[in-house]
């Protein structure tokens, strides 16, 4: 059964709302450097962290942080998520810190989108996003606004899951193979790592596919019109055919298991079949 989080109605404060303008302000002022890792926008209290992570400031908001999958604690052994909310609690909750927006507006549900920066950074995570990274209580999920800081980000989560850290010790979320079938029904609705060999690259009118495998295997969906786009950022979708890639995003396991994806970054390049035989998932 597909579940979905709750996101409760948000009615921001005067103080909240002058705050929000004042983002937006900022946001245009920043948009020639718009693939920055997020721009400044003041300093905020955090009063408490959600048991989804979403973290409510003194003068009412929600922030969402952005381009980050974190634990649910629906899925999975729920002490993932009680210990991810516990460890960012204890660096947040109660103190004074800096708002790194992404969005000059909230999202759908009210939220700020949006990265804090602690005054005082810890292990040299200079980040909320970046402290849940190198611990393992998040996973990147690429956003069209986040795309100057996946890079870094990256980096931190391969680090994390190479040590088992975090929900890298939770099964629920560990590398899906594109050929489990079995996995990938199971995991219909939810954002997944999947990693395998593309099998083929098919061309239709509008969109490409990269076929991991028979009829039941697992298929990427990208724009055709983004083609271009792809391949200035490194990944000829046409080329990838007897490469073994990483794919990430949400799958749709209605008429098989899909993921589309709209983000260079959802795929990362881990080389040709050849060199990979005998590799496992997560490296």
């Amino acid at each position: 059964m597909k579940t979905h989080p709750a996101h409760p109605a948000i009615w921001p404060s005067r103080r909240g709302a002058k705050a929000g303008a004042a983002l937006a302000l900022a946001l245009a002022l920043a948009a020639p450097a718009s693939a920055a890792c997020g721009v400044a926008a003041g300093t905020v209290k955090v009063a408490e962290v959600g048991e989804r992570l979403e973290i409510r400031l003194d003068d009412g908001r929600l922030v969402r942080l952005a381009g980050l999958d974190v634990p649910d604690p629906l899925r999975g052994d729920p002490e993932t998520a009680a210990n991810a909310r516990r460890f960012l609690s204890d660096r947040l909750a109660g103190r004074e810190v800096g708002l790194v927006a992404f969005a000059a507006k909230p999202d759908r549900w009210g939220r700020v989108v949006a990265d804090l920066s602690p005054s005082e950074p810890s292990g040299g995570a200079a980040s909320a996003a970046a402290l849940l990274l190198a611990a393992g209580f998040a996973r990147v999920r690429p956003e069209f606004e986040t795309r100057g800081c996946v890079g870094e980000r990256l980096a931190a989560e391969a680090k994390a899951r190479a040590a088992g850290l975090g929900l890298w010790d939770d099964p629920d979320y560990s590398i899906l193979e594109a050929s489990d079938v079995e996995e990938l029904a199971r995991s219909d609705g939810r954002f997944v790592l999947v990693e395998g060999i593309v099998r083929r690259v098919g061309v239709g009118r509008a969109r490409l596919y990269l076929d991991f495998g028979g009829r039941d295997a697992l298929s990427v969906v990208v724009a055709r019109k983004s083609q271009t786009a792809f391949a200035n950022a490194g990944v000829p979708l046409n080329a990838l055919a007897g490469e073994k890639i990483r794919v990430r995003g949400v799958l749709d396991d209605r008429f098989g298991p899909i993921v589309e994806i709209a983000e260079p970054l959802m795929i990362e390049r881990l080389g040709r079949a050849e060199a990979n035989k005998g590799t496992k998932p997560g490296g």
